[in-house]
């Protein structure tokens, strides 16, 4: 078949005019039709995969044909037409309305659905920090398995660890799926984002980061020295193996001060947002006084734990306080949640049954025995030697032994 010209009026004006548009392509996917009319004057039309082994059309302007002037708005040049069609089929703010979201947008909008469930707005802003620029504009309905899996991989060569790339292919699996559910187009190219984003392996191995109690110790009275806020919220990360996230949610009236027990918010993980309410977590005696003296006089639906100048914590500004403090107590490296991943431990060698150490941090029996096997073998050998009853009979004296006078 002879190539298609569409580049001038004098070529386009050879065509014969026909139901059926000519196209040329420009991308992979991606082409531009063009209709010639019996009136001489055609019309520009972007014709792009619809991700399912189909197209999706829009007609979007028409050809400087015959004595029509380019305008650049409703009139366009071959040259024009081509950066419009382009730019339909990535998804640009001014493409049509019936258009696939784009990467970007599918982003977005996970993240106003998460905001409308009260989930952590994290796990669609850290994806969006990571979404290289030449993917930002790309249809999700057209964007293909190669183009994930090289940001995937990308990320790898950048030194993140397996763990976080599958944390952030998951979240942005999570995006798409939901962009899938409004728009057939999206769903019929989820094979893309499946066979892209596909888990690495190595990505959920035990957690390493369990720290020796005087370490724990040494860490919270580093806090306790930059100010008594710091050291509280410290504390309770240490003491009750509770996430960031869900401390950051606590108000003054979860602290049963009668009880000496923090009503700790459930986590917001899982598919359906988690399962709400509140698990009750026994506080040590100190860490209850210290929490009676920081809530005296305190509004009940005030934030429980409080910054030195009086603002609340939320999910990221301890970063950088706990690393330095932790450093100086001789920790290198460390990250808040290595007191969560202690706390586990400590309560699995000491002989809390693995239901109970689950539900005081509020996960699964399957989640620890998945994450801290050594620490659940250990568990469990002990709690087996403690049930064991030596049945050996007794020994007849060896007669070896002589009898003293």
């Amino acid at each position: 078949m002879a190539s298609i010209n569409l580049q001038t009026p004098t070529s386009r004006g050879r065509l014969t005019p026909q139901g059926k548009p000519y196209k040329v392509r420009l991308l992979p996917g991606v082409h531009l039709g063009y209709r010639r009319a019996q009136s001489g004057i055609g019309s520009w039309i972007v014709i792009a995969s619809n991700g399912r082994g189909g197209q999706w059309t829009r007609a979007f302007g028409h050809a400087d044909d015959g004595a029509q002037r380019a305008d650049g708005a409703e009139v366009l040049t071959y040259e024009q037409a081509a950066i419009k069609a382009r730019a339909l089929a990535r998804g640009d703010a001014n493409a049509a309305a019936d258009r696939p979201l784009t990467l970007l947008e599918a982003l977005n909008a996970y993240e106003s659905d998460l905001a409308g469930r009260g989930r952590n707005l994290h796990n669609a802003t850290y994806v969006r920090s990571r979404l290289p620029v030449y993917l930002t504009n790309q249809a999700l309905a057209t964007v293909t398995s190669e183009d994930l899996r090289q940001w995937r991989d990308a990320m790898i060569k950048t030194g993140l660890k397996p763990a976080s790339v599958n944390r952030i292919g998951k979240s942005a699996k999570a995006a798409f799926a939901l962009a899938g559910k409004l728009d057939a187009r999206v769903a019929a190219n989820a094979q893309a984002w499946s066979v892209g984003f596909e888990t690495l392996p190595n990505g959920a191995k035990s957690r390493d980061a369990v720290l020796p109690d005087a370490q724990v110790a040494a860490i919270v009275a580093e806090a306790y020295a930059v100010s008594d806020q710091l050291g509280l919220y410290v504390q309770a990360h240490a003491e009750t193996g509770a996430r960031t996230s869900q401390l950051t949610r606590c108000i003054v009236a979860d602290f049963l001060a009668g009880e000496g027990k923090l009503m700790i918010p459930n986590s917001r993980k899982g598919r359906n947002g988690g399962r709400g309410g509140h698990t009750a977590v026994p506080l040590a005696v100190g860490l209850a006084d210290r929490l009676r003296e920081a809530t005296v006089g305190r509004a009940q639906d005030e934030p429980l734990f409080l910054r030195r100048d009086g603002r609340p914590y939320d999910d990221d500004d301890h970063k950088a306080p706990f690393k330095a403090l932790a450093a100086r107590a001789g920790v290198k490296d460390a990250s808040i949640y290595a007191l969560r991943h202690s706390s586990i431990a400590r309560m699995l060698l000491r002989g809390l049954p693995i239901r109970l150490v689950a539900e005081l941090h509020n996960t699964s029996t399957p989640i620890i025995e998945a994450h801290y096997g050594r620490f659940v073998a250990r568990h469990g050998d002990d709690m087996i030697r403690a049930a064991l009853v030596d049945m050996s009979p007794a020994r007849a004296p060896s007669s070896n032994v002589v009898a003293l006078r």
